[in-house]
Parts: C-alpha cells; sequence; structure tokens
C-alpha cells in the first residue's frame, strides 16, 4: 500500500506538464554603473514562446516567478478556496500561449486574468500574492518624467484635467522634471501625451528695414511789413515827470550863529526844486505834472511809437533727410519678441515737498525719463522714449506659412515745445511725434510683407501786404512777401519671416545663419561738404551719388 502511495505522488508531480520556454538568442541586459558585469537581471528579457498546457495556476505562476527573478510567497487565502459548505476547491489549470514577451509580462497577465495580485514588501524585498479587493482602488504608482524642451508648468496645465482627482502632479522648475503620482492605467497616457507635447519649439527669424525719408523745401522772398503794422504801439501823453527837493543854508558875515532866522545878517535856509520829465517808455508810465509856479510842465506832449522795422528775405532752402533701420531678430514660436533702439528724453516734473516746522514749502524739480501712458491696446508705453521699435509675435501656421501679430513704432522729438500759463506760471513741455502700425498678417516663410500708409505731405503758403502800396506796379514789391514750405515725408517697414531648420546652424567658425545683412558702404565726401583739409597727396576718386537703397 505504502508503495503505491509513492508512485502517485510522483505521478502526479509530473502530470502538470507543460511548460515551454523557447528563446533563440536572449538580449543583452545592460548593467547599471558600479554592478556586477557578469550578473545580469531576466525580468525584462522577452522570449520568443511561453506556453503552458493544462499546467496547475499554482506552479505556473511560481515557474514564471522564477524566470523574472522574483521572490514570492503565496497568501494562503489564495490557496485554500472552499465552496459554500466548506469543501476545499482545486485551483484551475492553466493553458496559455504568449510570443514575445518576457517572462514578468507574462505573470502580470496571468495573475491578473485570475483576479490576483502581487505586493512586494520593500523590506524584505519579497513579493506576496493574494486576491484583489474588488471594492479597492487601484493603487497609486509615482514615477519622476525628464522633460526635454518643454516648461513643465506648461505641460501640467495641459495634461493635468484630463487625470482622476487622486492623481497628482508637480513641476521641478530647477532640473525640468515632473513627479507624477497616478495609476498604471493612468501612467501609459500621460506618458504617451509627454511625449507627443515634449517636442522642439520651432523658430522664426524676423529680418525687418524700415526707411524713412523727409524731404523739406522752402523759399522766402520779399520785404515783410508784419513787425511795424501788425502790432504798432503808439503812445501819447506829457511824459513821466519826476521831481526832487535840496534844501540848503548859509553862514552870517558878522559872526553870528548860522541859521538864525529873523536876525539881521544871519544865515538862511533855502529850499530848490528840480523837476524832471522823460519820455513814455512803456504803458502806464505817462502823465504830467503841475505847479503854481511853472503850471503845466513840459509846455508841449510827446507821442511815441515802436518805430519802423521791415524783414528782408531772399532765401530758398531744401532739406532732406534719409534714416534705415535693419532690426533682425529670432523669436521661439508663439512667443513674442521686441527689438528697440531707442533713448529717453527726460521730462522735468515739479514736486512740492511740505515746510519742516511750519516753513514754506520748498519746491524741487526732478527729470522723469520713464512718462508712461495708455496705448490704444490698453498697454503701458513709455511717452518719452524715441527711436525706433519693432514688436512682433510669430507663430507658424500649415507648416510653411508665418503669422504674425506686428507693431512696428518710429518716433521722435519735435524741435519746438508746447508752452501754457496757468496761474502766472508758464510751463513748457517738448512735444512727441509717434508713428506705428498695429496689424497681423499671414506670410509664406522667405517671403516680405510690406506696410505702408505712414506718409505725410503737406504744403503750406504764406503771403503778406501792404493793402494800396503792395498792389502798386514794380515799387508793390517792395511792399509785399511771400514763404513756401512743401514737407513730405515717407515710412516703409519691409518684414521677413523665415522659419528655422536644422541646417540653417552652421558651426562656430562660419556664419550664424546662411545669410547676413549687407551694411551701407561708406561714401567719401567732397572737399564742398566736408570739413576736412583736401588731402592732395591722394588721387581723386569718383564719389558714389547719395545712397538710394541699393
Amino acid at each position: 500500500m505504502k508503495t503505491k502511495i509513492i508512485l502517485l505522488f510522483v505521478v502526479a508531480m509530473l502530470a502538470p506538464c507543460a511548460l515551454t520556454f523557447a528563446q533563440t538568442e536572449p538580449p543583452a541586459v545592460p548593467t547599471s554603473p558600479g554592478a556586477d558585469s557578469g550578473t545580469t537581471s531576466s525580468t525584462d528579457e522577452k522570449v520568443d514562446l511561453v506556453a503552458f498546457d493544462n499546467t496547475g495556476l499554482e506552479e505556473a505562476v511560481r515557474t514564471l516567478a522564477r524566470q523574472a527573478g522574483i521572490n514570492l510567497i503565496f497568501d494562503p487565502k489564495v490557496l485554500d478556496l472552499r465552496d459554500a459548505a466548506g469543501n476545499k476547491i482545486a485551483l484551475p489549470s492553466v493553458s496559455i500561449r504568449f510570443e514575445h514577451v518576457s517572462a514578468m509580462q507574462a505573470l502580470l497577465a496571468l495573475m491578473d486574468n485570475y483576479n490576483w495580485q502581487m505586493i512586494q514588501d520593500p523590506k524584505s524585498k519579497i513579493s506576496r500574492i493574494t486576491a484583489k479587493d474588488p471594492a479597492a482602488l487601484d493603487p497609486l504608482t509615482t514615477v519622476v518624467v525628464q522633460l526635454k524642451y518643454s516648461n513643465p508648468t506648461n505641460i501640467i496645465a495641459e495634461i493635468g484635467p484630463t487625470i482622476s482627482s487622486r492623481s497628482r502632479m508637480i513641476a521641478d522648475m530647477r532640473t525640468s522634471q515632473i513627479i507624477i503620482s497616478a495609476t498604471e492605467k493612468e501612467l501609459i497616457s500621460v506618458d504617451a501625451l509627454i511625449q507627443k507635447l515634449d517636442t522642439a519649439t520651432k523658430q522664426v527669424l524676423i529680418e525687418a528695414k524700415i526707411l524713412e525719408t523727409t524731404k523739406d523745401p522752402s523759399s522766402k522772398k520779399g520785404i515783410d511789413w508784419t513787425s511795424t503794422l501788425a502790432a504798432q504801439n503808439v503812445f501819447f501823453g506829457n511824459g513821466f515827470t519826476s521831481g526832487t527837493v535840496n534844501n540848503s543854508s548859509t553862514a552870517s558875515a558878522s559872526g553870528g550863529s548860522a541859521g538864525t532866522p529873523g536876525l539881521p545878517g544871519s544865515g538862511g535856509a533855502s529850499n530848490a526844486t528840480s523837476l524832471v520829465t522823460g519820455l513814455i517808455t512803456s504803458i502806464g508810465s505817462g502823465g504830467f505834472s503841475a505847479d503854481t509856479a511853472r503850471g503845466i510842465n513840459p509846455a508841449t506832449a510827446f507821442l511815441n511809437a515802436d518805430g519802423v522795422h521791415a524783414v528782408l528775405s531772399f532765401l530758398n532752402s531744401d532739406s532732406e533727410t534719409e534714416s534705415i533701420s535693419l532690426p533682425r531678430t529670432i523669436a521661439l514660436d508663439g512667443v513674442p519678441t521686441e527689438l528697440a533702439v531707442v533713448r529717453n528724453i527726460p521730462v522735468f516734473e515739479q514736486q512740492q515737498t511740505a515746510g519742516v516746522g511750519g516753513g514754506q514749502a520748498l519746491a524741487t524739480v526732478k527729470p522723469n525719463y520713464n512718462l508712461s501712458i495708455t496705448d490704444g491696446s490698453g498697454a503701458n508705453a513709455i511717452l518719452n522714449e524715441v527711436g525706433v521699435k519693432l514688436k512682433v509675435t510669430p507663430r507658424i501656421v500649415g507648416g510653411t506659412n508665418v503669422f504674425m501679430d506686428l507693431k512696428p513704432e518710429v518716433s521722435q522729438r519735435e524741435v519746438g515745445t508746447e508752452k501754457i500759463t496757468l496761474g502766472n506760471q508758464t510751463s513748457e513741455s517738448p512735444i512727441f511725434n509717434r508713428r506705428k502700425i498695429i496689424t497681423q498678417a499671414t506670410v509664406p516663410s522667405g517671403y516680405t510683407l510690406v506696410l505702408g500708409g505712414l506718409s505725410s505731405d503737406s504744403i503750406a503758403k504764406n503771403f503778406t501786404k501792404v493793402p494800396g502800396l503792395g498792389d502798386m506796379p514794380f515799387l508793390g514789391s517792395l511792399f509785399r512777401s511771400n514763404s513756401k514750405e512743401h514737407l513730405k515725408t515717407t515710412i516703409l517697414i519691409f518684414v521677413t519671416p523665415t522659419i528655422i531648420q536644422d541646417s540653417d546652424f552652421q558651426m562656430s567658425h562660419s556664419q550664424f545663419l546662411k545669410t547676413k545683412d549687407v551694411p551701407r558702404p561708406d561714401l567719401d565726401e567732397t572737399p564742398w561738404d566736408s570739413g576736412k583739409p583736401v588731402d592732395w597727396t591722394k588721387p581723386k576718386t569718383k564719389v558714389e551719388p547719395f545712397y538710394e537703397g541699393k
């Protein structure tokens, strides 16, 4: 009887048959630095075929765990299954066939199929096989994802709404990493999204050319009598009289005391009055004087006027200005950039300070270099910052086109100033001339967008004439004048966006890009237009004409 039992046990041990592991050539598993080069892990090694044919579930799990290099232990509850009557239920047999999977993948798939799970003890490193709780939530797994190009906060803002409320994503700005705590299923979808979003941002080369030309011919001819006849001040009156009184005394001839009134031979006192009348020199200073001895003084009245003034003009003038700016920059796709070549003109402001100890308040004048105003778009702009500015936000659309939000601006300070009088105090402020365009356009890569509309053309004529005298033939030209001025300003803005490819970047010893700006050549000035003395030792060279955008 005993022999029969042993034979049955041997047969039972040999019955669970057939496990097949077929691997043509196991892939090499890389080792981490400092690890033993002779030890490898078979956890991630894939085999061509994993097959079980009518094998017990427990034995199949143990076999795959040994192949994956995992030490495990079974929860007694998963092996001791009983029905409602208390009878023990045998574990089911397994017949599976997997191709091109690792032992770990086959083990996880097998346990999940029978509602088992594997929990590893972090101290002993031994895994425990237990049954899944149907009401339990999926465990959270924490991983760290290293980004290559994107900002962690941008990735979190885009992916964060797609994960469950239990999951968390934390940005590490110092290392451009994201700490993700989520379930295994969510980690798979999150990782796929990060791979698609974390790509290199394309760049756009922005080349601009701002051309501003100004022509201002003017002519002034004739004799202008405006200062004589337009505001002639005439005054009539008796003059401005002022008087002084001089007191004097004499001594007695007989040696008496001087200045004793009523005594013969004694000294006496006398008063002398001196009146001086001058011509009227300003309004309100005229007047006359009268006394009992001389009557009205002076006897003749006076008539004052400003005099005769005339301006003779016989001159033509012509000024021509050409200004070219060539800003050039590289901007990331969708990121605004600004180029500015400006200078700040101070605007002086008076500040009243409080008096100390009841004393009088002091007024101080300080320059303001950042006088901010709100422009039409609602953004703050510095008013007293003049020069050339180019604000552009490029966005690549369709792969070959560039959408641009353009804000070019050209500003300068006017020659004159604005004056205003308030409370008997005259204030003066500079005048700034600003010309800008705010527009949006889509341009193919490498093509040039031409912006205009900032041209002005003004003609001013002024004529003066003395009525009657200016209408006489021949002699009438002595009593009339005329002036003409023609101011023409033109601004053209050329913007060329180019999508940068990897082939556009060169090695450090060559050009940064395939193209570069061509600077304007230096022109030799003629002796007539230059303040330098002529160098007669050098041969004469032909002078090129004025630069006209060549």
